[in-house]
């Protein structure tokens, strides 16, 4: 199907996928402002074929508001307004910030990525590892939760080195795509293709926050063969979650 060189994505890329990371609840942080936007995003993706998304609102000290019993609320509600114009399934867990609060949302329960209830979405700061993450990732991976750490590409501080202690340490990875069409800079970039290339990533979200940057970023994106089919893995592996 393919030659040499680089490549858009396949038309069909979309086609029966499972978007695991998206700011489409709207309202509750920095992504979608609006219900009329957020409605208007899932008529888009299911025309491209997308079948499953979901939700995943920042749960960090920036947005203190943000609770399991109070995004569930927000979602439920949301959910049945959706529901009128997209056949798309939706489903909410969380984008969970390693911060000073991460282990009161720990101990109120926290809104899993999967249908096993295990799997949790985390991320750090851009710019350092701050200290005692790594505690708290022990003590919650002790309780039998799997952690999925978003978007490893966009960290500053992030060495190949750390990438390859973290997944000796069990810590799943998940790839954001409009990182490889640069809408992140060149560095996280440079990091997702090389991740990609060394069988890193375990998962593929899109984080979309606006529809914006997901029709500017998508036809930058070119590839390889062999990254293509990576990322047809990563899209199967979404899949598996619900399995």
């Amino acid at each position: 199907m393919f030659g040499l060189g680089k490549h858009n994505l396949p038309e069909d890329v979309f086609q029966g996928a499972c978007d695991i990371h998206c700011h489409l609840l709207p309202g509750v942080d920095d992504g979608f402002a609006t219900a009329e936007k957020s409605l208007h995003a899932l008529q888009v993706l299911e025309a491209k074929g997308v079948k499953k998304m979901v939700l995943t609102p920042h749960f960090m000290k920036d947005y203190p508001d943000n609770d399991s019993t109070s995004i569930m609320a927000k979602f439920e509600a949301f959910k049945m307004e959706a529901a009128k114009v997209s056949q798309i399934e939706l489903h909410l867990a969380a984008e969970y910030m390693l911060d000073a609060r991460f282990m009161k949302h720990f101990k109120q329960g926290f809104l899993t990525l999967d249908k096993g209830g295990n799997h949790v979405l985390c991320e750090t700061s851009y710019m350092m590892y701050e200290h005692g993450i790594t505690e708290m990732i022990y003590e919650v991976m002790c309780a039998e939760f799997q952690p999925v750490i978003a978007h490893p590409e966009r960290y500053e501080y992030a060495s190949k080195d750390n990438y390859f202690r973290w997944k000796d340490k069990h810590y799943e990875f998940q790839l954001n795509l409009l990182s490889l069409g640069g809408c992140y800079g060149g560095p996280a970039k440079a990091k997702a293709l090389f991740l990609l290339k060394e069988g890193l990533y375990d998962y593929i979200g899109s984080d979309m926050h606006g529809l914006g940057n997901f029709e500017r970023f998508l036809p930058e994106i070119k590839l390889g063969k062999k990254e293509i089919d990576a990322l047809l893995r990563l899209k199967e592996n979404n899949k598996k979650l619900f399995r």
